[in-house]
């Protein structure tokens, strides 16, 4: 691949790759439908990894992240925790729990938020019979995140269906 003489970045060719402005969600994963695969846990997101610079899935520079959550079984799952990757720390870290619609003052514009974590209830109801109200749903501002990844111990639990979009 050709490199620009002055900044050493790649030089791409053909069409362009990203999603660019989005007004409606796009799925991470694929088609409409298609529930994201997790991690069982973090391992895959320690730096030395083999490809734990390309686990989990590009956000293409997008600004939200919607997730879906459902549950699977007959038992409690366990929490859902969402991190991010950012290519300039080559670093993965706990992605911060949502604040939307939160006014961010002088006085916690740096305290530390929660880490992004989604427990979905056990419904008690077969996935087809489940109703809206048993699944959970969040949205997350990721400006400046390039790629997202989703860990929970047990992918028999639930299914989380993850989206990015500019607006």
């Amino acid at each position: 691949m050709a490199t620009d003489t002055k900044t050493g970045q790649p030089i791409y060719s053909g069409s362009p790759q990203s999603w660019g402005r989005t007004r409606g969600p796009k799925n991470l994963a694929g088609p409409p439908g298609t529930a994201v695969d997790l991690e069982a846990n973090t391992n895959n997101l320690l730096n030395g990894a083999t490809n734990y610079k390309t686990t989990g899935y590009a956000t293409e520079n997008q600004r939200y992240l919607h997730v879906l959550v459902t549950d699977l079984h007959d038992t409690a799952p366990a929490a859902l925790t969402i991190f991010g990757y950012c290519h300039a720390f080559e670093r993965w870290f706990e992605l911060a729990a949502s604040t939307m619609g939160t006014p961010i003052s002088a006085a916690s514009a740096n305290t530390a938020p929660t880490a992004a974590s989604i427990t979905v209830a056990d419904s008690g109801r077969t996935v087809a019979a489940q109703v809206p109200s048993d699944r959970e749903y969040r949205r997350y501002d990721i400006l400046g995140i390039d790629r997202v990844a989703f860990v929970n111990a047990d992918d028999t639990e639930v299914a989380v269906f993850a989206a990015c979009s500019t607006f």
